[in-house]
This record gives C-alpha cells, sequence and structure tokens, in this order.
C-alpha cells in the first residue's frame, strides 16, 4: 500500500481502507474477489424499477434487475438478504442517522431514490442496514457482518470511479455517500474486534478521521453554494456557533494551553489552533455534555474541516496532535447511545493514553475522568 496514513485490511475483492483512500492496494494483486453469497454478479444492484422472478440455483430467491445504465451488467440480481436490508433500511435504519425530521425523511426517500440510478450508493446504505441489522438481530452477527462488507467493497469500487471528477452533476450523490462513510467504519463492530492491540485501534481511528476528512476535497470546498439549493439542502443547513462558544465544558477549553504554553513552531501552532477552535465550535453546536445525542448527527462534522497540516501531524502521531484527538474521542463518548458510536470514544482515548504514556498525562486527566465515571 502506497500510502502510510492507513493500513490494509485485507478485505475482498479490495482492501476497503486503501479502496476509499484511492490508494494503491498491495493485497487486490494477490487476492481473488471472493465469491458472492448469493452467486450474483459483481455489481450487485443495477439500477431499474422493473422487476422480475428468477430461479437461483443455489436455491436463494432471487430478484432480476434489468440495468438500465451503460456499464452495468443486465442480469445482477437482489437476493432476499438485500431486500430484507431495503425494507430495514426504509423502516428502521434512516431514523438513527439523525434526529431532525426533515434529515430523516432525506434519507429513508431521496438517498434511496437517487441511489437507484447510483447502484455504489444503494450499495452503502444497504451495508450500513446490514451492520445496524447486526445490532438489532445479533443471531445473525456474522450473515450481517459478512453482507456488510461484501456490499462496502463494492460501493467503493463505483464512488472511487464518479470521485476522480466531482461536479454539480454528481457532487449531491458523493456528498451522500461521502456521508456515510464515517458511519459505516466507525459501526463496523466486526472490524474493530479484530484489531489486535489499542495501537491497532488507534491507527484505526486515525485512517477514520483521515477518510471522513476526504469529504470537504470531494464536496465542500467548491459545491457549497450548490448543495445548500440542492435536493440534499436539509443536510447541510444548521446553526453555526461564533466564538467564545459558550457550550464549551471548562475543562476542555484548558486545551488552548497546550499550544499557547509550548515551544512549538509557527506552522503547528496555527494547524493546532485551527483544529482546537473547530472542536469547541462541535462542543458548543452539539451542546455536549449537557444534551444527549443517540444519532450521530454532528459528530462527523470535526474531521471534515480539518486541515492539511493538522492531518499530517496526526499521521505523523505527535503528542499534541492526538491529544487534540482525545478531546474529541470526549464528545464520541457523549454520542455513546448512537449504534454506530458505541464506545469508539472511550476506546479512543485509552489508546491515546497508552501511546502517549505519562508525560503527557496531565492533558488527558479530563477525557480520562469522563469515560470513567460514565
Amino acid at each position: 500500500m502506497s500510502s502510510p496514513a492507513w493500513q490494509c485490511d485485507e478485505t475482498q475483492p479490495r482492501c476497503v481502507n486503501c479502496a476509499t483512500a484511492d490508494a494503491q492496494c498491495n493485497y487486490l494483486a494477490s487476492a481473488k474477489p471472493a465469491p458472492s453469497p448469493s452467486g450474483s454478479d459483481p455489481s450487485r444492484l443495477a439500477p431499474s424499477p422493473a422487476f422480475s422472478n428468477t430461479d437461483d440455483p443455489n436455491g436463494t430467491a432471487a430478484v432480476s434487475i434489468p440495468s438500465t445504465v451503460s456499464g452495468d451488467r443486465i442480469g445482477s440480481t437482489w437476493d432476499i438478504l438485500d431486500m430484507e436490508l431495503l425494507h430495514h433500511w426504509c423502516t428502521q435504519t434512516y431514523k438513527s442517522m439523525t434526529d431532525v425530521p426533515e434529515q430523516q425523511l432525506l434519507w429513508q426517500t431521496t438517498a434511496v431514490t437517487i441511489g437507484f440510478t447510483n447502484p455504489f450508493l444503494l450499495n452503502e446504505l444497504l451495508a450500513i442496514a446490514a451492520l445496524h441489522m447486526a445490532i438489532c438481530r445479533p443471531e445473525r452477527e456474522t450473515v450481517w457482518h459478512t453482507r456488510a462488507t461484501e456490499l462496502q467493497s463494492l460501493a467503493l469500487t463505483g464512488f472511487n470511479t464518479m470521485a476522480q471528477q466531482v461536479d454539480e452533476s454528481n457532487c449531491v450523490v458523493v456528498l451522500l455517500f461521502s456521508a456515510l462513510v464515517g458511519t459505516h467504519l466507525l459501526g463496523d463492530r466486526s472490524r474493530i474486534r479484530a484489531l489486535a492491540s489499542r495501537s491497532d485501534y488507534l491507527d484505526h481511528l486515525v485512517s477514520c478521521v483521515n477518510l471522513m476528512r476526504s469529504v470537504r476535497g470531494l464536496v465542500l470546498k467548491n459545491h457549497t453554494a450548490f448543495l445548500l439549493q440542492s435536493s440534499v439542502k436539509a443536510l447541510m443547513i444548521t446553526r453555526n456557533p461564533i466564538p467564545p462558544y459558550e457550550g464549551v465544558p471548562s475543562e476542555c477549553r484548558k486545551l488552548t494551553a497546550l499550544i499557547t504554553e509550548s515551544d512549538l513552531g509557527p506552522s503547528s501552532i496555527e494547524a493546532y489552533g485551527a483544529a482546537i477552535d473547530r472542536l469547541f465550535w462541535l462542543f458548543d453546536l452539539a451542546g455536549v455534555p449537557s444534551k444527549p445525542h443517540d444519532t450521530p448527527r454532528f459528530v462527523f462534522a470535526w474531521p471534515v474541516q480539518l486541515t492539511d497540516e493538522y492531518t499530517s501531524l496526526l499521521n505523523q502521531r505527535r503528542p499534541e496532535a492526538l491529544i487534540i484527538l482525545a478531546y474529541y474521542g470526549v464528545i464520541l463518548h457523549f454520542y455513546r447511545d448512537a449504534w454506530c458510536i458505541g464506545d469508539s470514544g472511550a476506546c479512543m482515548i485509552r489508546a491515546i493514553d497508552a501511546q502517549l504514556g505519562s508525560y503527557w498525562s496531565q492533558w488527558l486527566q479530563w477525557p480520562m475522568k469522563v469515560i470513567a465515571s460514565s
């Protein structure tokens, strides 16, 4: 793998982390694509409103969906699992994405409708539904996690093709897909459990931050004005706190001393200062800890606003960058009732504490106290 910012996770047919980051994956060259459990075509979901019954040689009921988009093979199939996942998304999972009715309706109807002509988006919606199903129906957890991995891997192939050139014709679907990446990465419990150590988990979390930040480069930097007038404008409109950010806990404000009392260079001070400012902004916006959250709304707003300089320092595992990340872990911890977040914040803080050791422990006293008290 060509980039040191994330690790190959050996997912077939292509490493999910490398595919999301559009990096060359060494594992891809030596691995053969895993066969679909349903025997379906690799494109999985082809766009069409027309359905007809077909016989599945494995005895699994399937639906043939004639393709109407050039490049998709005619005869792709949905099996019963996919139909069940679509039903689960449209009746349950969409509500767990946000607590705002207008945004819930967008995820329930608009995103699915757009997915019918952009199969990679529909694949990712179903992948997240599968992760949610693994929590709602744990007796078939392995089945749902396997399907989630398969669907996301296939979705990323289509997404990376479109992401090569983003303009007003496709920035809506790119935004929707990018908004789902963080939910999937943090909500995939099977991948997290496979990590061998806290160091591996920290690497995973840093990869998540890097990948979520890609949203800014793909769509927010150049297409915000268009998106504010589009069918997904409900995702773009929110309260915009301004300094001095009255909702920031006093313990968190002490984080500014990390850079004001240091001997860091000017570029590092600027990078850390910008990351802390956006962190305070998110504390104020989310209203934590006084306001509980059971959906991931707002929580991914910090990673997408990070600068190149800060993420570079984070990828180097600079102590100051990791400490700031630990305070973001506090926000994640206050979102622990969201199924896709869970104990991610607590695990992040513990992993950073183990990485830094006693010399930096004074800066982690508040994050560690927060997770210990709940």
